[in-house]
């Protein structure tokens, strides 16, 4: 099982890093978007959560689509939907994570926005690969 692992991240090493550098980026601005809603604008935590992760979607899709997965070119929309699909599984995951952290943990929800990014990085990574900007057949 660890080679196995060990042997597809040797085989998709560098599109690792580009998604490392797109989830790094992309992380920074939902960090702020929070902070400045949360934080500074006093907006409730769940409608800041929610807010932040609209905007930050937005430019992971198009970053990720065009520089970690290099679709270029060609209708965006079947990527789009499958995205959405994904999409909704984050959302929920990052919204339940930042409720049981505020809520149950007594902590901020800057915590809920760490804690929610190590579990939808991963599954990010193997949905947008395998499924959402997969190649499309003879070229198209």
């Amino acid at each position: 099982m660890l080679s196995a692992a060990y042997r597809y991240v040797r085989s998709h090493q560098w599109q690792l890093f580009r998604f490392g550098i797109v989830g790094a980026a992309t992380f920074s601005l939902n960090f702020f978007l929070v902070w400045l809603l949360y934080g500074r604008a006093g907006v409730n935590y769940k409608f800041a959560v929610t807010g932040a992760y609209v905007i930050t979607v937005m430019v992971h899709f198009a970053l990720n689509r065009s520089f970690t997965y290099r679709q270029s070119g060609g209708s965006a929309v079947p990527d789009t939907a499958k995205y959405g699909m994904m999409l909704l599984v984050n959302y929920l995951a990052t919204l339940s994570i930042s409720t049981l952290t505020v809520e149950f943990l007594l902590l901020t929800p800057y915590y809920g926005i760490v804690f929610s990014t190590f579990v939808t990085a991963f599954t990010s990574f193997i949905l947008m690969k395998h499924f959402v900007f997969t190649k499309k057949e003879h070229g198209i």
